[in-house]
C-alpha cells in the first residue's frame, strides 16, 4: 500500500483486517499441527508459527476493532513499542494528524483516534521505519 492509500482508509473491517495481519501477526489461513506439543501450530501458507499455549497467533472469528476501539488501538501501540518502532510510529502519527490539518498541537496527538493510530502503525510497517525515523532526525 502507498502512503495515500493508507491515509484515506476508513475505520472499519478492512482497516481492522490489515492491522491484524500486518501488525498484530494474525494469520487468516488454516493452521496445522507442526510440533510434538498440542499447542504448536503453524500456517502452511504463510509460514507463521505459534509455539505458545498462552496466546494463540490465530483466533477464529471476526477481527478485533483496532480502528474503532481505543483499547484495541493501544494493543497496536504496545506492539509497535515491543518492536522498537516507537520513534518511527510517533513521527508517522504526526504525519497522519497533519495530513488533515494545517496546524496540529500536542493535544491533537495525545487524543488521536484509534483509526489515526492504526494508520500510523500501518505506515511504519508498510513503508519502513527508516522513512519516519529520518523525519525525527530532520527535525
Amino acid at each position: 500500500m502507498t502512503l495515500d492509500e493508507i491515509l484515506v482508509l476508513q475505520p472499519g473491517p478492512k482497516m481492522d483486517a490489515l492491522v491484524g495481519e500486518q501488525i498484530m501477526r494474525e494469520c487468516r489461513h488454516e493452521f496445522v499441527w507442526i510440533g510434538p506439543h498440542p499447542w504448536e501450530y503453524g500456517c502452511v501458507k504463510c509460514g507463521m508459527e505459534d509455539r505458545s499455549d498462552t496466546k494463540p497467533l490465530y483466533i477464529v472469528g471476526k477481527d478485533r476493532p483496532y480502528s474503532t476501539d481505543i483499547s484495541a488501538a493501544w494493543e497496536v501501540e504496545k506492539e509497535m513499542d515491543r518492536r522498537n518502532l516507537r520513534v518511527a510510529y510517533t513521527q508517522a502519527l504526526q504525519l497522519v494528524i497533519r495530513s488533515r490539518k494545517e496546524y496540529a498541537a500536542t493535544f491533537d496527538y495525545v487524543h488521536a483516534s484509534p483509526a489515526d493510530r492504526c494508520k500510523a502503525a500501518l505506515l511504519v510497517v508498510t513503508l519502513g521505519a527508516e522513512r519516519f525515523e529520518g523525519m525525527a532526525r530532520a527535525g
